[in-house]
């Protein structure tokens, strides 16, 4: 039941982990926080901004991909540092330390802010915490100066307590979690007064420690993680007093919850405890109870063999054969059961049940347990999954499984790309057939010496001032209608109103002949710009020309350059898939070797229960058929089932705790 908590923990552990890394990283964190006069940060770049949306929308690989793209392309020039923060963050959320620790060290050579050091010294620590490196974890949280945001500053002083007690330095342990457990924040206190008293316990300070302990067995609140806590130390206080002080152990264990995830090994204590007082009815009430409860858990199976020694105790020798017969067949169950699903998972076939449970979109941080998959052979992957070892190796398989389908996607979508370049060529080679440079060339010349004759007609206009002939077209046919009428003219010489037709004829024709000159300039400037423009547009046509030449050229090597790109992603994906199929097979190899010793240590449990039970019921059972009157197993110098002063399932010894 310890590991249960354990494993609860680290999940929740590397859950902020990441989510510290991610807002002290983007500096979201709110100003109350970091600095109260400090304005809030604000994003300042866009791509930066995209993988932030993609991390809160819970696609973290989606987020990875978008920061590695970012920096690649050098499009974070205000955010880098905060992006290798929660890149950093992402990597060690699938468990990848060394690429984490390098970013870390990146961001530690970097001439950066301080804060942005000690964030990074901070969590490289912690990344060493959790490899095992103890002295190298502690040489990197030293490194931490005074800028670390105050929101972590519990977290560090809780980390070196830890540090400390795994080093076995106890009560330098104790003197750094004194503070924390007098100032600290409300629920991170309880966690450190339990560390605290587990840290005086193992110095020596045994009354001072399980007065911790007692303190934070009493404690209210509605809090789930809070709770647990509670139940652990009371299970602590309960299995420590057992032998020296029954009574008192029977207080501590009644404290635990009859529903938490310690109350089994709570009920299996009561009863040793009534044991420990030759209670042996009082004995029966827990054990009773604990034997109908779900048959996964050593504490179970252990009070079935529990419940016939306590009946046996008490002379019910035939409710004493009844419990053991029981037991016996319950043991050869569960044994087939464990063959099963040993069987399951040589054979794959639980994985793949596994793995149908979760949505294969994104990789997240962390396995969701509630959504095992319900077959027989699942019954013991709660048990199994209490452990760290086996929730970090699924989801790696998860998360390998994951990949898995990307790639194979990508690869579905190969032939695609085929497709679409095939269809490009074919399209160039199609519209090449329309393009005529040659002819095309051949027609500018002819439009350019156009030109230049209206530019020679232009200049002699210029040199005769020949304004008439820059007349528009409507005045050009003002002007043939006027010579119309000077024809028309002689030949009414003899017309007695002859002399007033040519004074009209006379005025008319200045008059258009004054409009044209006046407004030579303009009409020559007009006729120059449009000259000029032309030669622009000859000049863009000839570069167009020279650009529609390089592309003739230079397409086919486009069409082969991306040909051979295709061909090295497919090349890529194929060497991916291998590197994939490999740690997937590697991994299932090691959840193999996880279960089957998982599984080997309950077998082993239930083949000394089941020999246990079958001893005792044929030892009944010899007595009931050579004598006349039944001994009790001590009376008659035979080994009991079970050693009353030295339960089979204990409790485990106080581990520190880390706040969620």
């Amino acid at each position: 039941m310890f590991s249960a908590l354990k494993s609860t923990a680290s999940t929740l552990r590397a859950k902020n982990l990441l989510l510290g890394v991610a807002l002290l990283g983007a500096g979201l964190l709110p100003p109350a926080q970091s600095h109260a006069d400090d304005e809030p940060r604000v994003v300042r770049d866009l791509y930066y901004g995209e993988a932030l949306y993609q991390f809160y929308q819970q696609n973290y690989y989606s987020a990875a991909v978008h920061l590695l793209t970012a920096r690649e392309r050098e499009l974070l020039q205000h955010h880098d540092a905060e992006a290798q923060l929660l890149l950093a963050g992402i990597y060690l959320s699938y468990g990848l330390h060394d690429d984490a620790e390098r970013l870390f060290m990146v961001l530690l050579d970097e001439k950066d802010s301080p804060e942005v050091h000690d964030r990074a010294w901070f969590y490289l620590g912690k990344i060493r915490y959790y490899k095992g490196l103890y002295e190298e974890a502690n040489i990197a949280l030293w490194q931490v100066g005074d800028h670390l945001d105050p929101a972590l500053d519990e977290e560090l002083q809780t980390l070196k307590a830890n540090l400390l007690m795994a080093r076995e330095k106890y009560a330098e342990a104790a003197e750094s979690l004194t503070e924390l457990a007098d100032d600290g924040d409300e629920n991170q206190a309880w966690f450190a007064r339990f560390n605290l008293g587990v840290a005086l316990v193992r110095a020596g300070q045994v009354k001072e420690g399980e007065g911790l302990l007692d303190r934070v067995g009493q404690l209210r609140s509605g809090d789930e993680h809070l709770k647990a806590l509670r139940d652990r130390a009371n299970l602590a206080l309960g299995y420590r007093a057992l032998k020296q002080d029954p009574e008192r152990a029977r207080g501590y264990l009644r404290r635990v919850r009859l529903n938490g995830p310690f109350s089994n090994k709570a009920l299996l204590g009561m009863g040793w405890v009534a044991l420990e007082q030759q209670q042996y009815k009082q004995a029966l009430l827990p054990w009773t109870e604990l034997s109908q409860r779900d048959r996964v858990d050593v504490a179970v199976f252990e009070s079935l063999l529990a419940k016939g020694y306590a009946e046996e105790r008490l002379q019910a020798y035939p409710q004493a054969m009844n419990s053991y017969r029981e037991a016996i067949d319950i043991y050869q169950q569960e044994l087939t059961a464990l063959d099963t699903t040993r069987a399951a998972v040589s054979q794959g076939r639980l994985w793949d049940d596994l793995l149908k449970q979760v949505d294969g979109n994104e990789m997240g941080w962390f396995w969701e347990a509630e959504l095992l998959p319900e077959t027989p052979e699942a019954r013991y992957l709660p048990t199994l999954m209490a452990g760290h070892g086996f929730h970090e190796a699924i989801k790696n398989l998860r998360d390998l499984n994951f990949l898995r389908g990307k790639l194979a996607r990508w690869e579905s979508d190969m032939p695609a790309y085929d497709h679409m370049l095939a269809l490009r060529r074919q399209t160039f080679e199609d519209q090449l057939e329309r393009l005529t440079p040659d002819e095309t060339l051949a027609r500018i010349e002819d439009i350019r010496a156009s030109r230049d004759i209206y530019a020679q007609e232009l200049q002699r206009i210029d040199e005769e001032y020949d304004a008439l002939t820059l007349a528009t077209e409507d005045e050009q046919k003002l002007i043939e209608r006027l010579q119309g009428i000077e024809d028309r003219l002689e030949h009414l010489q003899d017309h007695r109103r002859i002399d007033r037709y040519r004074e009209q004829y006379r005025f008319f024709t200045g008059l258009l002949e004054y409009d044209i000159r006046t407004t030579y300039a303009a009409r020559r400037w007009t006729v120059q710009k449009a000259l000029h423009s032309l030669d622009r547009e000859f000049e863009a046509t000839l570069t167009q020309q020279d650009s529609l030449q390089q592309a003739r050229a230079q397409a086919p090597a486009g069409f082969e350059g991306f040909d051979q790109r295709i061909q090295h992603l497919r090349g890529r994906i194929d060497v991916l898939k291998q590197d994939v199929d490999t740690a997937f097979a590697e991994q299932q190899r090691q959840l193999q070797i996880q279960v089957d010793e998982a599984l080997d240590r309950l077998r082993d449990n239930l083949l000394d229960y089941l020999d246990r039970a079958r001893f005792s019921l044929a030892h009944l059972q010899d007595l009931a058929a050579h004598q006349t009157r039944l001994e009790t197993p001590t009376e008659a110098g035979d080994k009991p089932p079970l050693d009353a002063a030295q339960p089979a399932t204990q409790a485990d010894d106080a581990k520190p705790q880390e706040a969620p």
